[in-house]
């Protein structure tokens, strides 16, 4: 299943084994070379420090939970690696010199933790391959890559959607006027 950083950062995380709420995820830290996440950090509802789980010892992820497999797999020293969160803002551009925006979110596949897609500033998505470059400044990808963006589709049409997305009606064209003289016999 692939998931978005932003809709993964909201979630809570329980140990499955326990059934225990260990917090809600704050962080999460990736591998920048090989384009896979390492770990999450999450914290709980007390001041307790954060704590981190890596992404072998996640378990599988629900629509609003993140679960472990166990308790024992919260850690309290932080995984190697680099801050998602880091990287937003970055430019996004391709090879050939178009620029596509700026880095705004990221998609991951949540059976391995690949880094799927890089979701743009201007709401576009596009696929990560292995040539894609996560550099400390700015984000490269493969030639062509401008040409790939998918744009989210805008529903429209539904009645909500006509009054308070409507454009203004198009303009009528003018009736040609009558005159109204009076003929003269």
């Amino acid at each position: 299943m692939r998931i978005r950083y932003t809709r993964l950062k909201v979630m809570e995380v329980v140990a499955d084994a326990e059934g225990r709420l260990l917090g809600s995820v704050r962080r999460l830290l990736f591998d920048s070379r090989k384009r896979v996440m390492l770990g999450l950090a999450f914290k709980g509802r007390t001041l307790s420090t954060e704590h981190w789980a890596r992404a072998e010892d996640i378990g599988r992820v629900g629509e609003n939970i993140v679960f472990l497999k166990n308790a024992a797999a919260a850690h309290d020293d932080q995984p190697p690696g680099r801050d998602l969160e880091d990287m937003f803002g970055l430019s996004v551009t391709s090879l050939d010199g178009k620029r596509l925006g700026s880095l705004d979110d990221a998609v991951f596949e949540s059976d391995d933790w690949t880094l799927k897609a890089l979701v743009l500033d201007n709401g576009g998505e596009v696929d990560v391959d292995a040539d894609t470059v996560l550099g400390e400044d700015t984000i490269l990808l493969r030639k062509g890559a401008a040409d790939e963006v998918r744009h989210p589709v805008t529903a429209g049409g539904g009645f909500f959607s006509r009054i308070f997305h409507s454009q203004p009606p198009p303009p009528t064209p003018e009736r040609p006027r009558r005159s109204r003289r009076r003929r003269k016999d």
